[in-house]
């Protein structure tokens, strides 16, 4: 459905006001007698539901209560108080609504345009409105005429009669289908798309809603009526319809429904503000004609007073006039051939100027193939001096069929007196070069010819068109291809057609830790085994951050889990930075015409998914594992110090009758409190002499990384949030978020203390180490303000047994 224009019905003329009133009265007790009197049967409605599109202001579409309204909804309504019927109003999207009617959820859609198609599936109403439908374009954009689109993109409601419409011009439109008429303009706003075909009052209504930066063309796309429709079994239904519709004429409420929904998007008549306005008119132009009468009036006068003084000296002024006119004369035809001089050496300079500012190779013809001039601003783009061309025919340069080609289109030139054009290739140096030949008659004997060099323009051409259908990072086909694919292979000769769905398993996870270089490598890697296992008819393509679709023709679901295994069997040999890469599969084969593509692409889908939540778990586990690794070869001091912090961790929990469990947590916590260190630079980690401060802010991120990466996995969830609160300090100045108090976990608090003091009795190259008292009493000076008190109490009188 699209935005159009709606022309209010024509009032009646007042001498049949009696005669249709008659009517309507008549027909009144006829749909009552009908209801009255017929037998009851399944079509004896006291309630009916009627249908719109849920998108589609102002005639159908929720107000800011969620109710529904607009001149289809408020119609209806009105209908079936005129018929004392109880109407209940559905709005969905279009394609639903229309579904509806024809499944019998519905008994009528209460606006839809009637076309040969559709008269061929429902049954229409008469008609409440004309509607035609109209291209939106960004501001500035303006269209003559509708073949001026030919091979644009347009964004176009689903099943709606003006895309119906504009896919009958055969224009090579390329289309966009969205649910509504928002969301078609919505895309052309964006950039997305060149024009939205839609009708035009919904069209106004939303940009002016919306505050859109669009402006319709004007073009009155396929004028159509606008009536309500059931289906052909529903004619006891379409026949109330009629007889409210009739009634809501005769009443002149149909005209106040009209008015106020759709009388204020149409444009005013010409004719009533011709009468309106008439006498001011009138008056303007009497005004007019007396003013041009009193003007003729005094020139006549002026004329006759001329005529009389220049009597007197007639004969005296002839032979004045004419040395005067003879003077005059000759300083014209002097002033005349100054200019024709001037504007000859102009010329010559505006012409010697444009052809030093041609990138152009301008050869002057003859009609037999002679070059008669040849200019170049720059000749180093010729291969031959200027002079060499003089005299000499096109054979003599130009290769044997290049050489026919010019000479007949030199002769096509001259004959018809239009410009001829063409393309060809010259290899120069081993490389070939792109040139645009131009052919513009001069006369009947010569041609002018302009040569000029486009090679690198269809070299950026095809770069375009190549990264239009190509994943920039892996080189595979991306998401555009595969949709136009799917849509090209869902035939019966490529019956079964197997899709398979691939997801790279941890890759948010490996990006966090190892940085978006080495996930780019894992997708690369992943990318090259799919393409690499896969046959030439088989299609592989890049849809998303890390999903991937195979399209395999001739594959059954049993040959393709072989080819599943295949790959996943290269995935066990295969690491990125000590990472195993894993890719989770699902797929599913079309092997009859009549299933839907669609869905067999959904069933991949769920089935990778479901195997996703199976292979995830455990592949984060080994990723976490292999992090801690790789951190540990970065900085082998890490690993003593986790472990030592892990057990001054447990010895402090143990003192305070943690459980088992919580004994558990707390000790991998302390051999993990520093895993967001692996995206550190290894010179910050491994720097023998005190941090800067930028190195330092560097180093205060690590918390934050930690909990990133520790938070991919289920049950590790409060582990992260522990590890992202273990440089918080008791009086609010930590990072990451400044805690204060019991507002940090306690485990933070313990591993705060534990990670402290090991820091200060441990190696630093900038520093001398402390000993344990004189790390307890360090303890003891911060307690209160970056520590616990009550913890560093304890852990200096239990866990390290040093009396205070």
């Amino acid at each position: 459905m699209n935005t159009f224009t709606c022309i209010p019905t024509r009032k009646k003329q007042p001498s049949f006001f009696f005669l249709r009133w008659l009517f309507f009265i008549v027909l009144f007790f006829f749909l009552l007698s009908f209801r009255v009197f017929a037998a009851p049967s399944e079509t004896d409605l006291t309630t009916i539901m009627i249908g719109d599109d849920l998108h589609y202001p102002p005639y159908s579409y929720l107000d800011e209560n969620g109710e529904a309204t607009g001149f289809n909804v408020e119609l209806a309504r009105a209908i079936g108080n005129a018929m004392n019927l109880e109407v209940e109003i559905r709005l969905d999207e279009w394609t639903t609504i229309r579904q509806a009617l024809e499944d019998g959820e519905i008994h009528a859609i209460s606006g839809m345009f009637r076309s040969p198609e559709r008269e061929a599936l429902y049954l229409f109403s008469s008609p409440h409105s004309v509607t035609a439908g109209d291209l939106f374009g960004p501001s500035g954009t303006r269209l003559n005429h509708l073949q001026e689109i030919e091979g644009a993109t347009v964004a176009v409601q689903e099943a709606d009669i003006v895309a119906e419409y504009l896919e009958a011009q055969d224009l090579e439109i390329t289309f966009m289908e969205v649910y509504n008429v928002k969301d078609a303009l919505q895309l052309v706003e964006e950039g997305h798309a060149d024009y939205a075909g839609v009708l035009k009052m919904p069209g106004m209504y939303i940009i002016d809603a919306y505050e859109m930066d669009l402006i319709p063309q004007n073009l009155s796309l396929n004028t159509n009526q606008y009536a309500m429709a059931v289906m052909p079994d529903n004619r006891d239904v379409l026949l109330m319809l009629n007889g409210g519709m009739e009634i809501l004429k005769a009443t002149g409420e149909y005209q106040e429904l009209y008015d106020q929904w759709l009388g204020i998007y149409e444009d005013p008549d010409p004719r009533e503000l011709f009468y309106q306005y008439r006498w001011i008119l009138i008056a303007v132009l009497t005004l007019i004609a007396g003013l041009a009468i009193l003007v003729i009036l005094m020139r006549y006068l002026i004329r006759r007073k001329t005529e009389e003084l220049l009597s007197v000296n007639t004969e005296m002024e002839a032979a004045m006039e004419e040395l005067i006119a003879m003077e005059q004369e000759l300083r014209d035809q002097l002033d005349q051939l100054r200019k024709s001089q001037e504007e000859l050496h102009a010329s010559e300079e505006k012409n010697r100027a444009i052809l030093a500012a041609l990138p152009d190779i301008m050869f002057l013809f003859d009609d037999a193939g002679y070059f008669l001039d040849c200019h170049a601003s720059n000749e180093d783009n010729l291969l031959h001096s200027p002079e060499m061309f003089l005299g000499k025919h096109i054979k003599d340069f130009f290769p044997g069929t290049l050489s026919e080609k010019t000479l007949r289109s030199i002769r096509l030139a001259i004959q018809k007196k239009q410009l001829q054009q063409f393309d060809y290739e010259l290899i120069i140096d081993d490389e070939t070069f792109i040139y645009e030949m131009r052919l513009t008659p001069l006369n009947k004997k010569e041609v002018v010819g302009l040569a000029r060099d486009i090679t690198s323009g269809r070299r950026h051409q095809a770069q375009v068109e190549y990264l239009s259908y190509h994943d920039q990072l892996t080189g595979l086909y991306n998401r555009r291809f595969i949709e136009e694919a799917l849509h090209r292979l869902d035939s019966p000769q490529n019956l079964p057609l197997c899709i398979i769905m691939a997801d790279v398993n941890g890759l948010k996870l490996i990006n966090d830790s190892f940085g978006h270089s080495v996930g780019d490598d894992m997708l690369k890697t992943a990318a090259d085994i799919l393409k690499d296992s896969c046959q030439e008819n088989e299609i592989v393509a890049r849809v998303g951050g890390d999903e991937f679709v195979i399209l395999a023709p001739g594959l059954t679901n049993a040959t393709a889990e072989k080819l599943v295994k295949t790959m996943q069997n290269r995935c066990l040999n295969t690491e990125i930075e000590t990472i195993q890469l894993s890719i989770s599969f699902g797929w599913d084969a079309k092997v009859t015409e009549e299933a839907d593509i669609h869905e067999i692409f959904k069933n991949a889908e769920n089935y990778m998914h479901k195997k996703k939540l199976f292979e995830r778990p455990s592949l984060r586990s080994k990723t976490i594992h292999a992090i801690m690794k790789t951190l540990h070869e970065k900085n082998p001091r890490e690993e003593k110090h986790s472990q030592r912090v892990s057990d001054l961790c447990v010895r402090t929990a143990t003192i305070m009758n943690f459980s088992d469990h919580r004994l558990n947590e707390i000790r991998t916590v302390g051999l993990l409190h520093d895993i967001g260190k692996i995206s550190i630079d290894e010179a910050i980690l491994n720097k023998p002499g005190k941090l800067t401060d930028e190195e330092y802010l560097e180093i205060k991120r690590h918390p934050e990384i930690g909990f990133n990466i520790l938070s991919t996995v289920s049950d590790m969830k409060e582990m992260a949030d522990y590890v992202l609160s273990h440089h918080e300090r008791w009086d609010g100045t930590g990072y990451p978020r400044g805690l204060k108090g019991e507002d940090i976990p306690l485990q933070a608090r313990i591993i705060a203390i534990a990670d402290a003091y090991d820091a200060m009795i441990g190696e630093r190259s900038y520093r001398q180490s402390l000993s344990p008292d004189e790390a307890a009493m360090e303890l003891l000076a911060h307690a209160g303000t970056q520590f616990d008190p009550e913890l560093t109490e304890l852990f200096i009188q239990k866990v390290l047994k040093i009396e205070l």
